[in-house]
């Protein structure tokens, strides 16, 4: 029999996107799915969608109801009652083809410790979607070096179950970039990571989403976050095996996105201390050259300018 996939599907308030992302799992053609649908403390009519799948499709989806905690939270809380082999993340806004689960699982039977598929960015407002590779396109000198300078969502990923089950990764809760704390170490423990090259799953852009936000004192949170992952790479002793890829996650973190004079100066901070030839980073050269000018002339003086040039 085929191994069982548990997806986890973290709900709050989301009743005009939910029917389309449950009628994707519905449709999967990979017929040994759980589906753990948690109810975050929906106050809309989310429950009552929810209830309406289980009994239609009992077989396949089961319905967990907690307080609300957040996202983070709620994944946590389903990860205990996983039954399957290999775990997977959807947003309750996001919805994936039929074949997606059965085409992840193609490519984990070969062995992989995680599988990686491409996204598609889906836009509410009209703007033409695009792809965006789930294994970034350059070539290095290991796929584990490839997927740390790739994409950190959690649910463009099938994960062995045992990462979770096993080793206790959890998602730090009330923060955001939370995808990030455990899919590097998971990446950093993996011997073997999969890509399925097709943008079967499709993550919508919407109009007050969290991460749509840019001008927020949450912003902050990067910064303990980024902690948590040199801390872990410490604990491991990979920091230095690592030193550049986890050099260019601070980078893409904390230089290439807008800043306020007081990010600016706690991005400096960080910098200087752990990685003050961050500008010599080989990835760089990798981007685009609006990027690399912004990069390599980063200061207070060019800061303004660029934050209208690039984003």
């Amino acid at each position: 029999m085929e191994p069982k996939i548990t997806v986890i599907v973290p709900v709050y308030n989301v009743e005009k996107y939910l029917p389309e992302c449950l009628d994707s799992l519905a449709g999967q053609t990979y017929k040994n799915l759980q589906v753990l649908v948690v109810n975050d403390g929906s106050t809309d009519s989310s429950p009552q969608i929810i209830e309406d799948y289980v009994r239609r499709f009992p077989d396949r989806f089961a319905q967990l109801n907690k307080p609300n905690g957040g996202l983070s939270d709620a994944r946590n809380f389903a990860i205990g009652k996983a039954e399957g082999e290999w775990i997977a993340f959807l947003d309750s806004d996001d919805w994936a083809d039929p074949e997606y689960y059965a085409k992840m699982a193609e490519v984990m039977a070969r062995g992989a410790d995680v599988v990686v598929s491409d996204i598609e960015y889906f836009y509410e407002n009209g703007q033409p979607s695009w792809i965006m590779p789930g294994l970034n396109p350059h070539v290095f000198d290991s796929p584990i070096k490839e997927a740390f300078l790739s994409p950190m969502f959690a649910w463009n990923k099938l994960y062995r179950a045992d990462f979770f089950t096993q080793k206790h990764y959890r998602y730090p809760v009330g923060t955001w970039y939370e995808d990030i704390p455990v899919t590097m170490p998971i990446f950093a423990q993996s011997q073997t990571i999969g890509i399925q090259h097709e943008a079967r799953i499709h993550y919508r852009q919407r109009e007050g989403s969290i991460m749509s936000v840019t001008k927020s004192e949450r912003l902050k949170e990067i910064f303990p976050v980024m902690k948590q992952v040199r801390d872990q790479f410490a604990e491991m002793g990979l920091s230095e095996r690592y030193h550049d890829e986890l050099e260019y996650l601070h980078i893409e973190h904390l230089r290439r996105s807008p800043l306020t004079s007081e990010l600016k100066a706690m991005s400096d901070a960080v910098m200087e201390e752990f990685y003050p030839n961050w500008k010599k980073n080989s990835y760089i050269r990798n981007l685009g050259w609006k990027d690399q000018l912004f990069l390599k002339t980063f200061g207070s003086l060019t800061l303004p300018l660029y934050k209208h040039v690039i984003h």
